[in-house]
Order: C-alpha cells, then sequence, then structure tokens
C-alpha cells in the first residue's frame, strides 16, 4: 500500500467511507477511488461537481481578509442537507492533528442543523490554510464545509474577530504537518482500529493563536467532539478511522491513542 494520501483522500475520508479491510494501523491505500467510496449516500456522490458548478462564484484574487466576500460561500445554502458547499476564505484544517480532552461537552448539530446532540469535547490545534499557501503550490485555495453540521450556523463566515472555521481542503497536495513539526509537507496516511478514540475536525469554530507554531506557521485551536461520526451521529463502534495525523512520527501507529482527527470508516458486519 502506499504511504502517502492525498488531501482530497482525507477530506473524503470525513464523510464515512465504505473501506473494507483490516482494522490494524496500516497505511492507507490511496488507488481507491475516494470520490466513490466517501459519500454517505449514493446520489450524493456528485456532490464536489455539483458545488464546483455553482453560478455565483466571487472573484477570489481581488478580496480583503475583512471583507465579507472573502469567507463567501459559492452557494447560498450548499446542497443536501448538511449544506456541503466550497468557503473561499482562510480556514483550520485539522486532518493531521492530534487532540486532547477537555472533560467538557460540545454541542453537535445533527440532521442538517434542525437538532443537537452532546459529546465529550477535545482541543486541537490546527494549521490555518491560506490563499497564499495554495498559490506557492500553484493550485487555487478550495475550503470544503458543510455549514450546516458540526456547529456551524449556516454560513462559511467566522462570526467574530480572531475566530476562524476549521474545513477540509480539496486540491492542497501539502500542509504544514503537525508530526513534523509544522513543516509543509505531503501528508502520510494511516489507519487506526475500531475502538480508537477519535476526534472529528470538521465544520467548528475555532480561535485564532496569538503565537505562531513552528516555522511560523499561523494556527487556530479548535475545539472538536470525540467519537462523532461526521454529520451528527455517535461512531457505532465498529468503525476503523483514516487520519493523517502522526504521519511523521517515529511511530506513526502511536497517533491512534492520541485523540486524531479521523474519518471513521463503518465495517461490514461479520
Amino acid at each position: 500500500m502506499k504511504k502517502f494520501l492525498s488531501a482530497a483522500a482525507i477530506l473524503v475520508s470525513i464523510t464515512c467511507t465504505s473501506f473494507w479491510g483490516s482494522a490494524s494501523a496500516v497505511s492507507i491505500d490511496s488507488d481507491a477511488n475516494p470520490l466513490l467510496l466517501a459519500q454517505v449516500d449514493p446520489k450524493d456522490r456528485d456532490i464536489p461537481d455539483r458545488v464546483d458548478k455553482k453560478p455565483n462564484d466571487v472573484a477570489r484574487d481581488s478580496r480583503s481578509d475583512s471583507s465579507p466576500e472573502h469567507y463567501a460561500s459559492r452557494t447560498s445554502k450548499g446542497v443536501t442537507k448538511a449544506g456541503l458547499t466550497e468557503c473561499t476564505g482562510d480556514f483550520a484544517y485539522c486532518g493531521a492533528s492530534t487532540c486532547k480532552p477537555t472533560h467538557k461537552k460540545i454541542k453537535v448539530n445533527q440532521d442538517g442543523g434542525k437538532t443537537t446532540k452532546e459529546y465529550e469535547g477535545a482541543v486541537c490545534t490546527c494549521p490555518i490554510i491560506t490563499r497564499e499557501m495554495a498559490a506557492q503550490q500553484g493550485v487555487t485555495l478550495h475550503g470544503f464545509a458543510a455549514v450546516n453540521e458540526g456547529n456551524m450556523k449556516g454560513s462559511c463566515k467566522p462570526p467574530s474577530k480572531g475566530t476562524i472555521w476549521s474545513y477540509a481542503e480539496l486540491n492542497l497536495p501539502e500542509w504544514p504537518q503537525q508530526s513534523a513539526n509544522y513543516q509543509t509537507l505531503a501528508p502520510k496516511g494511516l489507519q487506526c482500529p475500531a475502538g480508537s478514540q477519535t476526534v472529528n475536525g470538521w465544520n467548528y469554530l475555532c480561535t485564532i493563536d496569538a503565537k505562531p507554531a513552528a516555522n511560523g506557521v499561523k494556527t487556530a485551536t479548535c475545539r472538536c467532539p470525540i467519537n462523532e461520526g461526521v454529520i451528527g451521529h455517535k461512531t457505532g463502534g465498529n468503525e476503523i478511522y483514516f487520519t493523517a495525523a502522526g504521519g511523521y512520527f517515529s511511530d506513526p501507529s502511536s497517533a491512534c491513542k492520541m485523540y486524531p482527527v479521523s474519518g471513521a470508516v463503518p465495517q461490514p458486519s461479520k
């Protein structure tokens, strides 16, 4: 199996794939078609295409960080009940972060924000992904969010100064890796076994940290739920988990015991 997992594969892993494989901590096979594996509902497998083709895009290079358009959505409400949409501003990306439990509850949207449920909370330090970072790698920034899930309120725009949302990124081949002291590198993915205590870091509010991390990387402190299965429902216990957390540790599998941000993948019943 290949050791490198693309940013797109990590993104789609957070939407409950049907990965059939071993429950041991091993590298993820990036040859698998992540977009086919990713979607909870087969009718939603074309979501990325549907979002990209929406007409009300905004100019990407003429916005100031303080303008409302900086965080504009390409669609006013997104698609599907979850409000899946592309957001155009900077965001925190937690896909390669480990976390620590807070021993406090966090309220999570369910069913497109119609109801909420409380989970045990965790705090995660996540690099902030910027347009400049994407431009340096020759790609356009694509922040992919579900604006009716997590603790988002139907909008890409952060609620106050000094805050930022955690999204996922579709195109970025490299981003600062927590396990490599925030060097900008390609993520290395692994699979954590059933029963792991993991964190969903998609669509949650973060506070921008006052001081940068190593290598001058801007980070945010994000508060996220433990053992929440992405679209507002508790993981059932038989999942395995995809993550890029710990990819550059000498023993990457040790990250599986450090509350990694990851995507829960249901396993077939025996």
